[in-house]
């Protein structure tokens, strides 16, 4: 791409997405704010016109406890989304703008890719699509639910450049 062409297109980027990170963890080997930035719009750009997405990265005994005070699991998960407005209409009429939070716990994605032989900056990848597809409003609960978002996790892993991250689960 032309570095005209590139401005004009950060540019843009930056006035439809209003990202915001903070990484409260030990970790060191995270993403920059520019991949987060290119993984959350790809994945929300075909939806919505604007995003609002928090980013933040929590150890492992702060991820267990928000897992344990909203999904009443005692453990430490990969990554938590939190919608604004949790169970209304995620489309606001007059703007389309996708707000919400994605909680990510280093050490998890971390243990994570080393067990699934996958490389960790894919790994993130992938878990930042996945959290961005629930703050739409995807799920995986039900069955038919599952395979339409993780098709989509998919198709948009691939335009990322990515492998698909069930492959492994397909034996």
């Amino acid at each position: 791409m032309k570095i005209a062409k590139k401005k004009l297109f950060l540019d843009h980027l930056n006035k439809v997405l209003n990202l915001s990170i903070d990484n409260l963890s030990h970790a060191e080997n995270v993403p920059d704010m520019r991949r987060w930035r290119h993984w959350i719009w790809q994945t929300c750009k075909n939806d919505f016109y604007c995003a609002n997405i928090a980013v933040l990265l929590n150890d492992e005994e702060a991820a267990r406890e928000l897992n344990r005070n909203y999904r009443q699991k005692d453990y430490a998960t990969n990554v938590l989304s939190f919608a604004l407005n949790e169970g209304e209409s995620m489309y606001l009429p007059s703007r389309n703008v996708l707000n919400g939070d994605l909680v990510f716990c280093p050490q998890v994605i971390e243990k994570e890719a080393a067990e699934q032989n996958k490389p960790l900056i894919a790994h993130y990848a992938h878990l930042t699509v996945h959290g961005v597809l629930h703050l739409m409003g995807y799920d995986h609960i039900v069955d038919a639910e599952a395979e339409i978002m993780e098709a989509l996790e998919i198709r948009i892993m691939h335009q990322l450049g990515y492998a698909n991250p069930y492959a492994q689960d397909e034996y």
